[in-house]
């Protein structure tokens, strides 16, 4: 019986009064906390929420402006009917991919719900390709449409598209 007491004895660890013990957590520098936190964003805004909830240190790591530029908020934003997303998606796939129909059709969603840029690619992309009047009609409505809308000028919209356009060339 001497011997058990011996190694609870041992095994024991000494006693830590008013010492709280210390998360592993606590112990990681904060670059790497960052670059973790970001790695969850990039998969998941659900996930990064969570891991917001479940510590102090992983809601501070959050806050940092590296993890948002890797947040994945596309595909929220997509299940939600974001006009922006599926129309810079549309812009993508329309000049800088092989999904030429699937691009027009994104492209077309989005003009018809009335996303302004959108509204001149597709007026533009029907009044110069459509080899039916009826096509090229509603490309010029859509044009004519967007050109008497208030607060928007042809011109704001083509420096917008054309912005968005840059962008879609780093695809490529």
């Amino acid at each position: 019986m001497a011997s058990l007491r011996v190694k609870k004895e041992i095994n024991k660890p000494k006693s830590r009064k008013n010492q709280k013990p210390i998360s592993l957590v606590k112990t990681l520098p904060n670059d790497l906390l960052v670059n973790n936190v970001a790695k969850v964003a990039s998969r998941s805004m659900i996930d990064l929420c969570k891991i917001k909830l479940s510590c102090k240190e992983f809601l501070n790591a959050s806050e940092d402006d590296y993890v948002y530029q890797h947040a994945a908020m596309d595909n929220r934003c997509r299940e939600s009917g974001n006009l922006e997303i599926i129309y810079r998606e549309g812009m993508v796939q329309y000049f800088s991919t092989l999904m030429v129909d699937l691009g027009l059709k994104n492209l077309k969603k989005t003009a018809l719900e009335g996303h302004h840029e959108a509204k001149y690619v597709y007026s533009m992309l029907l009044m110069a390709n459509c080899d039916d009047d009826e096509g090229r009609k509603l490309g010029f409505d859509l044009f004519d449409e967007l050109k008497n809308s208030t607060g928007i000028t042809i011109v704001g919209c083509r420096k917008r598209v054309k912005s968005v356009r840059t962008i879609t060339m780093l695809y490529a």
